[in-house]
């Protein structure tokens, strides 16, 4: 079986079952110090082998991303008892399929989009969480209306393109977990069982 067809079987199943990791990946990166960072985003779509992701162009993960190229996706379904490490590659998404996906996005995820452009960028300091709150504020005065919001240059997305995934199943009584490799040869899913 295509992996790739797996993981949107198991994310479909883990949506039936209300299951809070459904629509979150947890991404891991590395800064120019070679410190890893992980953290929490929103899997919007898989399509193929790409996986989106959407986020602020302000923010040290698109940085790392960008420069270094290399990351690791972190997929865990806990109603299905079942993990997925993915790496590969990374492409930015075309403008127009940001800009759609922005317009679905809550008010809130709006207006920090425009905070980061117009007031402070992602992950600085700030004196408190008030000056975050007052400053959001002051864009729902400027802009009443979020559906007016039109996505800012900072808006972007990415495809990371995945070519090795490593499963590892732990529903299994016995506690012999089931560990599957997979890596894209000439395009075509190669796979190998690993020691779990």
């Amino acid at each position: 079986m295509n992996p790739i067809d797996q993981i949107v079987a198991d994310r479909d199943a883990a949506r039936h079952a209300s299951d809070p990791n459904a629509d979150v990946c947890f991404l891991a990166t590395t800064d120019a110090n070679g410190h890893a960072h992980v953290r929490t985003l929103v899997l919007r779509e898989i399509v193929e082998n790409r996986f989106g992701v959407y986020m602020n162009r302000s923010s040290p993960k698109w940085q790392q991303l960008t420069e270094n190229n290399g990351y690791e996706l972190l997929l865990f379904y806990p109603t299905r008892q079942r993990q997925y490490r993915l790496s590969g590659t990374v492409q930015e998404i075309e403008p127009a399929s940001v800009d759609s996906n922005w317009n679905m996005r809550p008010a809130g995820s709006k207006y920090m989009d425009y905070f980061y452009r117009e007031m402070a960028p992602q992950s600085s300091t700030l004196e408190s969480r008030q000056v975050l709150l007052s400053g959001i504020d002051s864009l729902k005065n400027r802009y009443p209306d979020p559906h007016d919001l039109l996505p800012p240059d900072l808006a972007v997305g990415l495809d990371l393109v995945i070519t090795c995934i490593d499963m590892l199943d732990i529903s299994n009584p016995d506690r012999i977990h089931d560990r599957i490799h997979h890596f894209l040869k000439q395009g075509t899913w190669v796979e190998q069982v690993l020691v779990p």
